[in-house]
């Protein structure tokens, strides 16, 4: 039975003050954590014996998931005491692996065929396979070089400009045979599959080999990747389901308006989908929600707000005649009256925005923070 390795132990720093109060791949994505994608790719291809490692933040991870019955898998978790790095993680969980297995990062959202992946493996006879695709900026990659028979030849992780011999990206998503723990430093813990095992396979001529990948993939890292993925799962780029329910397109109703249950909808309410609007929410009287817009549950838009392209989770409270703009609003944040919110802006989590303020562009300002009235806000707070 293969095996699948969902890593997940990371911090998610550049994606803070979202990661603050939970662990990167439970962020909700258009109101499911982003792992769930993964998770439920796995199963649709026939892949129900996942393990995930853990570090950060665990519980809320092993919490949400449990034993993964819910999803109509199986889920055992490793659970670090400490960060191992990426080998390091999936070392510690060997005592689940017996045949050939897979790896993934539990951020990444893709379309990528796992069974074609699979089989490709096999047909090299490879020791490692790792999934690549062609990206634009390198730098924030590894980056691989290959042969004609698409065996991996050179390998530097993140080069800088100098240093960039190829545009082929590691996406993070591998096939191993448990041969591989055999290249791994048996006196070290923490171990990283790209900055040490990786070379040292290249280095001492093993089968590692590249399949080549050019769908949709998404490294959810950042807030700009985080947002674009948002738009490319509203936009139906990779396949997803919404929410069942849909408003009926009509006078000032456009495109597709996903809705849950409960939901209060005012007069004359603008909406321009895609747009995903989540359980028990009041948009009041006047509102306008543009392309792009994902509202969580038990949210409140006052009346006359603009709302355009801007994520606002779970129980956050929007006052009215208020603008945001391609901004991430976290979990119970308060914006006040009158308020302005740029594009690129992120609030942590209980935060509170004072009544006529303005936050400009790619602002952060963390967890329980309050704004005064009046503010504008132009650096981080």
């Amino acid at each position: 039975m293969i095996k699948t390795v969902i890593m997940a132990g990371g911090k998610g720093t550049r994606l803070r003050p979202l990661t603050f109060t939970r662990p990167k791949p439970m962020i909700p994505l258009v109101n499911r954590p982003i792992m769930q994608y993964t998770v439920e790719r796995l199963k649709n291809f026939g892949f129900r014996d996942i393990v995930m490692t853990l570090n950060y933040m665990s519980n809320r991870v092993k919490n949400y998931f449990k034993d993964g019955s819910s999803l109509g898998v199986n889920i055992d978790y490793s659970v670090e005491d400490s960060p191992l790095g990426t080998g390091g993680s999936v070392k510690k969980a060997k005592k689940y692996i017996d045949d050939t297995f897979i790896v993934l990062s539990g951020d990444v959202i893709t379309d990528v065929n796992m069974t074609d992946v699979l089989n490709f493996h096999r047909e090299k006879g490879a020791l490692a396979t790792l999934v690549l695709t062609q990206v634009e900026d390198p730098t924030h990659f590894g980056i691989a070089e290959i042969d004609r028979d698409q065996k991996i030849t050179n390998y530097l992780e993140k080069p800088s400009r100098e240093e960039i011999f190829s545009n082929i990206a590691n996406t993070g998503i591998y096939v191993f045979e448990p041969e591989i723990f055999d290249f791994f430093d048996k006196s070290k813990e923490e171990v990283d599959f790209s900055h040490e095992i990786f070379p040292k396979l290249i280095e001492e001529d093993s089968k590692m080999y590249g399949y080549l990948f050019n769908g949709y993939w998404n490294d959810v890292g950042r807030p700009e990747t985080y947002l674009k993925a948002t738009y490319d799962i509203l936009n139906q780029k990779i396949k997803q389901k919404l929410y069942r329910s849909r408003i009926q397109t009509g006078i000032g109703k456009l495109g597709n308006i996903s809705v849950g249950k409960g939901i209060h909808i005012g007069n004359r309410v603008r909406i321009e989908g895609p747009v995903v609007i989540g359980n028990n929410c009041t948009i009041e009287d006047g509102c306008k929600l543009s392309k792009g817009t994902v509202i969580g549950n038990n949210v409140f838009v006052g009346s006359n707000t603009n709302i355009e392209g801007a994520v606002i989770l779970s129980e956050s409270r929007i006052e009215k005649n208020s603008f945001l703009k391609g901004c991430i609003i976290d979990t119970k944040c308060h914006i006040n009256r009158n308020t302005l919110i740029e594009e690129g802006v992120v609030t942590g989590s209980a935060s509170e925005i004072g009544k006529n303020s303005v936050v400009r562009s790619s602002r952060h300002i963390k967890n329980d923070m309050k704004i005064l009235p009046n503010s504008i806000i132009d650096s981080d707070y």
